[in-house]
């Protein structure tokens, strides 16, 4: 097999899906917390991280299910799937809602507060992973 060959197979594979969809979720969520939180200050931060977190959840459940496991059977249930899902993930949301409520109670640093937000996604990303 070319090079080519294997760059396509290598870009159409499950993998490299799943990476693009949780880029996708990564960008979903991270533009609801700066809109609602930042930005708009309509919630909190800590409320808008929770917020932006459910929509990419969301987000990238579907995307998933249409794009990255489409072609594997599956028994069980949409919602009983969507709420597995949620269970896998919930405990990257707490790391990151806890992050982000200590640095809003400790100053009102907008970068301090994205910043703990960002260290809030990269400790929860190790945690799913």
């Amino acid at each position: 097999m070319d090079i080519s060959a294997q760059i396509q197979l290598f870009l159409h594979s499950r993998l490299v899906r799943i990476l693009i969809i949780g880029g996708i979720g990564f960008l979903v969520q991270t533009i609801v917390f700066e809109i609602l939180g930042i930005y708009l200050h309509v919630f909190v931060p800590s409320t808008a991280v929770v917020i932006g977190a459910e929509i990419g959840i969301l987000t990238n459940f579907y995307l998933n299910n249409r794009f990255s496991f489409h072609d594997r059977k599956n028994n069980l249930p949409l919602l009983s799937r969507l709420t597995r899902f949620h269970m896998v993930v919930s405990g990257s949301v707490l790391l990151q809602y806890v992050f982000v409520f200590a640095a809003e109670h400790q100053t009102h640093n907008i970068l301090f507060v994205q910043g703990a937000y960002v260290a809030g996604v990269a400790l929860g990303f190790v945690w799913n992973y």
